[in-house]
């Protein structure tokens, strides 16, 4: 997604001119506005004119965009979210090793139907972690391998053990990483090369 304008937005019974973006979780509407029309809440899209047009969960909402740039936002919120699963890069020719608590119900939904492999045997090591030892206990029973490495840590500034301390961990160890994704609401994952 990661799309946004500075544009006049009516939404909620008032028109102002607001920073607009458009990201996964709907359209984020700045101040004066500050709040989130949910993608899920979303309806009845159309490009009118130059305005990208709909129905949310608090009544009818106008972005003044302009046609082309209307165009692109109605074909994005319209386009299915990609699963998990396919951020994970889990196709049926892909076997993977996991390590750690891999049951949260997210994790779990996309592990399912995937073949599991020995560690030398497999195409993508998933690993979720709480904290250094986790980590460290992970890389080093996944060491034989050169497959690309999953690792599931806590989400935002909060977390305990989160993207930060893990990246600084993973670099030291000889890995790059290349990809994040949102897992839930408390989860992130952050994909990882041997250099």
């Amino acid at each position: 997604m990661g799309r946004e304008a500075v544009t006049t937005a009516t939404y909620d019974g008032r028109t102002d001119e607001a920073k607009v973006l458009l990201e996964n979780q709907g359209v984020i509407l700045r101040a004066p506005f500050s709040l989130t029309i949910p993608r899920d809440g979303i309806s009845h899209l159309a490009v009118e004119g130059e305005a990208l047009t709909g129905q949310g969960p608090r009544g009818p909402f106008e972005l003044m965009l302009g046609a082309v740039e209307a165009g692109k936002w109605k074909t994005a919120l319209e386009k299915p979210l990609p699963t998990l699963a396919e951020k994970l890069g889990l196709k049926p020719d892909v076997t993977v090793w996991t390590a750690g608590d891999v049951g949260a119900p997210e994790l779990a939904g996309a592990l399912e139907g995937v073949e599991r492999a020995e560690v030398d045997e497999a195409t993508l090591l998933i690993v979720h972690v709480a904290n250094e030892a986790g980590l460290t206990e992970a890389l080093a029973a996944s060491a034989g391998s050169a497959a690309p490495v999953w690792v599931m840590h806590g989400k935002g500034k909060a977390a305990a053990f989160g993207e930060g301390q893990v990246r600084v961990l993973m670099r030291e160890r000889g890995f790059i990483d290349t990809k994040a994704s949102a897992v839930s609401d408390v989860l992130s994952a952050t994909r990882y090369v041997k250099r």
